[in-house]
């Protein structure tokens, strides 16, 4: 009999998930379709690109609204079986409220695993490739990730400084770069040149125009060099940072980055923000559901439309909080932690908090 009660409710949960989930992104993808017109138009751009751009978003936003999908569904099966007279029926039955909504609560669970996946499987390469047709063949802009980087300086392992007037990622070129070798916290030898580029086939960064210094016990030894095939073999890829573009990457992605910036000493609180953030994201959807459950039970099934105003503004108030967490923690107001789960904690206090009211729970 639980199973087919579990079922039943699942039923109720699924449909309306489908449908907020199609209206909402439609609805978004509309409002972002009507703000790049007027960009596009004026970059006579065709049809074809635009349409590109526009779909190319749907994952993204896709991931955004489905926390909202969740929150209507709740909304929507608890409200039918308040209605109908289920949710009373239930309870003489010998049902707990928490029994009841324990399906809604699996459901929502089931909805946040489609958001890791859209999240992580869809979302990064869609969402780069459409930054690419809008600032490449939209903008013409060619290093909008910002691979071309001017007076860096980082380590690269193994004792080994490099500094460098220009930095060029995507061609795995340096301009005006010295390399300071370093044995035991003393400087053991130094390469000053006018360029270094990377040899792929050698694995190893050449230095052309060099001035190689080595300091032996009877002193320095200075030699010039036309081109001199360095000991440095970490790639162009692993040493440049570029733009992040948080949408743009998996977690796994992030966790790599974050292992190249304390490779070469930079800071990655950025980066762990974005992480937890994305972590957290996914468990919006059983915060909105348990949500969902307290309004109902507290107001009462009040419509349809009544129910898609408050999933419509729970979502965004949500989804602004969790912007703003995201924002104070890559300017570290806040810790990385804090600001990913800071909001989700405040949402689900509020259900609970609901939910007790209701005693459901």
């Amino acid at each position: 009999m639980k199973k087919v009660f579990f079922r039943y409710v699942a039923s109720l949960f699924w449909g309306p998930f489908a449908f907020g989930l199609g209206v909402f992104l439609a609805l978004i993808m509309f409002g972002t379709a009507f703000d790049k017109l007027a960009v596009f138009s004026r970059n006579d751009a065709g049809a074809g690109l635009f349409l590109s751009y526009i779909a190319l978003h749907s994952p993204y936003f896709a991931a955004r609204v489905i926390p909202m999908a969740t929150l209507m569904a709740a909304l929507f099966a608890l409200g039918d079986l308040m209605s109908r007279g289920e949710w009373k029926a239930g309870l003489a039955g010998g049902y707990r409220p928490a029994q009841m909504l324990a399906p809604l609560l699996a459901c929502s669970l089931g909805a946040a695993a489609l958001h890791l996946a859209v999240q992580e499987l869809l979302v990064p390469p869609a969402y780069m490739k459409a930054q690419e047709l809008y600032y490449e063949d939209l903008r013409g802009s060619r290093d909008w990730r910002r691979l071309v980087q001017r007076d860096v300086s980082f380590s690269v392992g193994g004792g080994v400084f490099l500094s460098a007037r220009v930095f060029d990622g995507g061609a795995g070129r340096m301009e005006k770069v010295s390399a300071d070798f370093y044995r035991d916290r003393e400087l053991i030898g130094e390469i000053a040149a006018e360029s270094a580029v990377w040899d792929p086939g050698r694995l190893r960064w050449v230095f052309n125009g060099a001035s190689v210094t080595e300091y032996l016990p009877s002193g320095p030894a200075v030699s010039s060099r036309a081109e001199h095939l360095s000991e440095i073999s970490l790639p162009p890829g692993s040493m440049v940072i570029d733009k992040l573009v948080p949408e743009g990457i998996s977690m796994r992605g992030l966790l790599l980055r974050v292992k190249r910036l304390r490779f070469i000493g930079a800071p990655a609180a950025e980066e762990m923000t974005v992480f937890w953030g994305k972590l957290a994201a996914p468990l919006a959807n059983p915060v909105m559901a348990l949500l969902g459950a307290a309004v109902v039970l507290l107001l009462g099934s009040h419509g349809k439309l009544f129910n898609l105003g408050i999933a419509i503004g729970s979502g965004f108030l949500l989804w602004a909080a969790m912007m703003f967490g995201q924002s104070a923690g890559q300017v570290e107001m806040v810790g990385p932690l804090t600001a990913a789960f800071g909001p989700l904690l405040v949402f689900l206090a509020l259900g609970i908090w609901g939910l007790r009211r209701a005693r459901a729970i």
